[in-house]
């Protein structure tokens, strides 16, 4: 499973890598949802590129998660396959975690300094 942006620099190494598995976790458990629905709808790939703009094979890649692919696309394959994408965003355990990411963020104001 690959990611646009595989880490979070504003925070410690041992923070961004939890953070970066509990994102590649969820974006497992979605390409597995459509993948599942793929299986059991009566829709070939060549549908669902044709209904994407996409060659079957990138289709293919987007449901084995073996390629990125952005979240409106994942909700396109959805309704290609006949259904709706509904985000339910619940609290993150944060338990492992030493502490919110972001509740001790200090952000200092910027300088621009002109150069002539």
């Amino acid at each position: 499973m690959r990611t646009c942006r595989k880490d979070f620099p504003g925070v410690d190494r041992q923070t961004s890598d939890r953070l970066a598995l509990d994102v590649r976790t969820d974006e497992e458990m979605m390409v597995g949802a459509l993948a599942e629905l793929r299986r059991t709808a009566p829709v070939s790939l060549e549908a669902i590129g044709y209904l994407l703009g996409s060659d079957p094979a990138q289709v293919s890649r987007y449901l084995k998660g073996s390629c990125s692919i952005s979240l409106t696309n994942y909700v396109r394959i959805a309704r290609a396959l006949g259904y709706r994408c509904k985000i339910i965003f619940e609290e993150a355990d944060n338990s492992t975690l030493k502490l919110n990411p972001l509740e001790e963020l200090k952000i200092t104001t910027h300088q621009v300094h002109h150069r002539r």
